[in-house]
């Protein structure tokens, strides 16, 4: 769904290396882990919903490079006003893009106070699942503190990657 394409997406944008789309596309269309094919009318509606989709990755990558005061994620808002955003799926189309290079993310594991920063991400993605990261989420108001987290967490993540690629690429020139 769009919520979490939206992590997926930020994740892509904010890791350690560049990924094609020819490698990540695949896996917004994949059904619970089978690959799947998307059905066109035409191939016009195949190249609009392409070039919608890199036009929100661009956003999302601008978004944290220029103005990371105003990221969000694309989180959706529950029926009952009241409650904070879930923010479950999100995180788990995010980390769904860190298993992409899952080794090449280590160094933000490694970092002491780096790891903080996926911490939140992680929760929320695998809390129903791990029971390491269930007591964080097994009521509304840590759930809202996590979510309440991300924007900070991805934009940390994003600053991290791209200064470690900046000083990758100055010094192989």
């Amino acid at each position: 769904d769009l919520e979490m394409l939206d992590g997926f997406l930020a994740a892509i944008v904010s890791g350690p290396e560049s990924i094609q789309p020819s490698e990540w596309l695949p896996q917004v269309w994949s059904d619970g882990g089978r690959s799947a094919t998307p059905a066109y009318g035409n191939s016009g509606d195949a190249q609009r919903i392409m070039a919608l989709i890199l036009r929100h990755m661009v956003g999302i990558q601008r978004t944290l490079a220029e103005s990371p005061t105003r990221f969000k994620p694309l989180l959706y808002l529950p029926d009952d006003d009241r409650q904070p955003p879930e923010g479950t799926a999100w995180c788990e189309g995010y980390m769904a893009g860190v298993k992409l290079r899952d080794e090449a993310w280590q160094p933000l594991y490694d970092a002491e106070d780096a790891r903080d920063w996926i911490f939140p991400i992680e929760a929320l993605a695998f809390g129903d699942q791990d029971p390491e990261f269930a007591e964080w989420i097994d009521d509304k108001e840590k759930r809202a503190s996590l979510v309440e987290e991300l924007p900070l967490a991805a934009v940390l993540i994003y600053r991290y990657w791209h200064e470690r690629r900046r000083v990758d690429a100055t010094r192989e020139r």
